[in-house]
């Protein structure tokens, strides 16, 4: 398998943001998990090092897009794919441009079994909301501060002038603005109604309801890696929407949400 670590200077960052908020003892554990990636020849050892950067993550509450990047590489060495592809894409949160975080995701979800293709757009969404799904949130806000700046501008330059020419501009990148700061709005509000998860278990049997006595869902069960959108909870179960638009139930202990509980 081809992976692409984090390199030194990757290490040394992720060390130095980390202890910023570690305690001596977690410095430590940090160090010590350092030394066992780097030093892993089998995934039992890559599992030791993830373990202990799970503590940092989930009992000390050190959220770092390296970390969870060094995280998935390690769940990804263990023969866990779905775990790795869960912390890649809480790392894309952090450093959604890094291109070595993206070829690794690539990479743990070419392992996955489920093959589920992605429900296409409709024609007319796709005509105009393609570049809504297209592009990064983090590209968006950049092209958000940008025109929201030439908004602030082009208003001073038609106080100042009263040219035809500053009020389209002002028009222009006041819409676009708009535009562009909604996609972003609909965006965080489906995240938090419809957050997104990944099957961590190795095989599920999704139901057609939240229990054991309901039929499966499907013939076959769904496997580790699997991506998903959660839709409802109810007690110990999930209702979860897969990409190509199907729905079931799974048990929440098979499943993590790639939002962390704060």
């Amino acid at each position: 398998m081809t992976l692409r670590p984090l390199t030194l200077g990757l290490l040394t960052t992720l060390t130095l943001c980390t202890t910023i908020y570690a305690s001596d003892y977690n410095e430590q554990m940090l160090e010590e998990a350092h030394q066992l990636f780097r030093s892993a020849t089998n995934s039992a050892m890559y599992a030791e090092a993830a373990k202990q950067y799970e503590y940092l993550i989930k009992e000390e509450k050190i959220y770092n897009g390296h970390l969870f990047y060094t995280l998935g590489n390690c769940w990804l060495m263990a023969g866990h794919n779905g775990k790795a592809i869960l912390n890649y894409r809480r790392s894309k949160s952090y450093i959604p441009g890094n291109p070595d975080l993206q070829y690794n995701l690539q990479s743990a979800r070419a392992l996955c079994r489920d093959l589920i293709e992605e429900k296409p757009l409709h024609p007319l969404a796709a005509c105009f909301l393609g570049w809504h799904f297209d592009t990064s949130p983090a590209f968006r806000w950049r092209m958000f501060s940008i025109l929201w700046i030439g908004f602030w501008g082009a208003w001073i330059w038609m106080i100042r002038s009263q040219k035809r020419s500053a009020r389209t501009s002002l028009i222009i990148t006041g819409v676009l603005s708009f535009i562009i700061l909604s996609s972003l709005i609909a965006e965080t509000v489906m995240k938090q109604r419809t957050p997104p998860g990944v099957i961590i278990e190795k095989e599920v049997l999704a139901r057609k309801g939240n229990g054991e006595m309901y039929a499966p869902a499907f013939l076959a069960p769904l496997h580790s890696g699997t991506e998903f959108r959660l839709e409802e909870r109810r007690g110990e179960w999930w209702k979860i929407r897969l990409a190509d638009g199907q729905t079931c139930w799974i048990p929440a202990s098979t499943a993590e949400t790639i939002a962390l509980a704060k």
